[in-house]
């Protein structure tokens, strides 16, 4: 997963993006869910809260933010809502 924080007045353009993560990285590197904040949470020292962010997961019920998910079929970051979410824990959307 990674987390964004997007200019403001922009949005996130899921088959734009996809493609330019295409381009840079190599298959086993590409971020197969994507988190959307406000800003990003930081420690004291200017550190990123990464443990709280890996703790809350990418489950659509427990996490605040925007997610999305990489979608191979339509070579888009797709939302990740309910459907989506049953679909990864079934096992029908393999990751």
């Amino acid at each position: 997963m990674a987390a964004l924080v997007l200019r403001p007045g922009c949005r996130l353009d899921g088959p734009a993006l996809y493609r330019h993560v295409e381009q840079l990285l190599p298959p086993y590197a590409r971020p197969r869910f994507l988190r959307l904040q406000e800003r990003l949470a930081m420690t004291e020292t200017f550190k990123q809260q990464k443990v709280r962010l890996a703790q809350e997961g990418f489950d659509p019920a427990r996490v605040p933010d925007p997610l999305f998910l990489l979608d191979e079929a339509t070579k888009a970051y797709v939302p990740l809502g309910p459907a989506l979410w049953e679909g990864v824990l079934d096992g029908r959307l393999r990751i």
